[in-house]
């Protein structure tokens, strides 16, 4: 790993800047969390076929993990819960999900924008939004933070765990660093049709090494399966890279650290004569990869572009060619956009003369610098 190392300070640096480019920005995150507020009046209304059940609304997914990138061209899910306190074994499935169903649509403001999913309703916006809202049951049986979910495809319920499985991904991602998470993990509140806020908008530089690096492999995601109809679901990227993780604190090696461990456990699975399994870490009998049974090709999809994802990262991180030119194969157009934003960056630092030039003859900050860099005198519009 010599020669990663020599390479993983401007590969880090470029790295940082393209999950940065990839935040929702705070309009967007307002606008979810208006969008998120309306949601919850129209369940805990004395109109909705819920009245008479007590329920907490919460976000599950990216946003409880603040792991969401900003959308390239998809539009992007808001993923949330509502639980009502009510054992499951007392309520139909089906019903519940065709009870949610017909409130939105029947809705004035929602009614033509609803779809029902396999275990949620689907509220399409007309803009970069779509808001998934998953109707759960208090799971008696497996007790604490456990619930269970309608799903039509099997005509049953589901167990799930969103909550606890949030405290393990933090869990996972302060192995070697803690940063601030005050508002993101919660106890289930119980109270009339209560919602919990939103997880607050995380600035760059509070992010866990595990949450940049499951916002790039998102985003590789978005890039490779654009044309494809079998892209990974987020859940199964988010859970390998969390179990994966072992504190490296370099994003480039992370990231490679993660795809050659998803590599070994496909070799591993296949040695035996088995697909890859992923499962809820804290709710073992959820199979986040359920959907390989069913649909080959999705499996056949993943194990193709995560070996040449890990491939092409390894290329990345060991040649001596420009590193940006090869990332950009890998996540799209957004490292241009964090290459521009670095030089400018650069550019605002020299002309402020706060760059100088090392021993060696690298550009550093000017307090390690022995000699200081000459600002820069653009004279193209003479």
């Amino acid at each position: 790993m010599n020669a990663l190392a020599a390479r993983t300070d401007a590969l880090d640096l470029l790295l940082f800047d393209v999950c940065d480019n990839l935040q929702l920005s705070p309009t967007q995150h307002n606008k979810a969390e208006d969008r998120y507020k309306s949601i919850a009046k129209v369940i805990g209304a004395a109109s909705s076929p819920f009245s008479h059940w007590d329920s907490n609304l919460y976000s599950q997914g990216s946003m409880r993990l603040r792991t969401t990138v900003k959308p390239s061209d998809t539009p992007h899910d808001l993923d949330l819960v509502c639980e009502f306190d009510v054992s499951h074994e007392d309520v139909n499935p089906m019903s519940l999900l065709d009870q949610m169903f017909t409130l939105f649509s029947d809705h004035g403001v929602y009614g033509g924008m609803v779809t029902k999913k396999n275990r949620c309703i689907r509220i399409e916006y007309k803009d970069e939004f779509w808001l998934d809202i998953l109707p759960a049951c208090r799971d008696d049986h497996n007790g604490g933070t456990c619930i269970q979910v309608p799903d039509r495809d099997r005509q049953h319920w589901k167990p799930s765990n969103p909550i606890a499985y949030a405290d393990d991904f933090f869990r996972n991602a302060s192995r070697r660093i803690v940063v601030k998470f005050s508002d993101s993990r919660r106890n289930l509140i119980v109270a009339e049709a209560t919602a919990e806020p939103l997880p607050a908008l995380q600035a760059i530089e509070e992010k866990t090494m595990l949450q940049l690096v499951v916002q790039l492999l998102k985003r590789w995601r978005d890039v490779h399966y654009a044309n494809s109809e079998y892209p990974p679901i987020s859940i199964v990227l988010t859970t390998l890279a969390a179990e994966l993780y072992t504190g490296e604190q370099s994003i480039a090696t992370a990231l490679l650290e993660i795809l050659e461990g998803i590599v070994g456990r496909l070799n591993s699975a296949h040695a035996q004569g088995h697909r890859l399994q992923v499962l809820n870490p804290v709710h073992r009998e959820e199979d986040f990869s359920e959907r390989w049974d069913s649909c080959p090709g999705a499996y056949l999809a993943f194990n193709d572009g995560i070996r040449k994802f890990a491939t092409a990262w390894r290329e990345v991180c060991m040649s001596q060619n420009n590193p940006g030119k090869l990332a950009k194969g890998v996540f799209g157009r957004v490292i241009d956009d964090a290459i521009l934003r670095e030089a400018g960056m650069m550019q605002a630092d020299r002309n402020s003369s706060l760059l100088g030039i090392s021993s060696t003859g690298r550009i550093v900050p000017v307090a390690a610098a022995v000699a200081p860099m000459i600002r820069n005198t653009n004279h193209g519009a003479r």
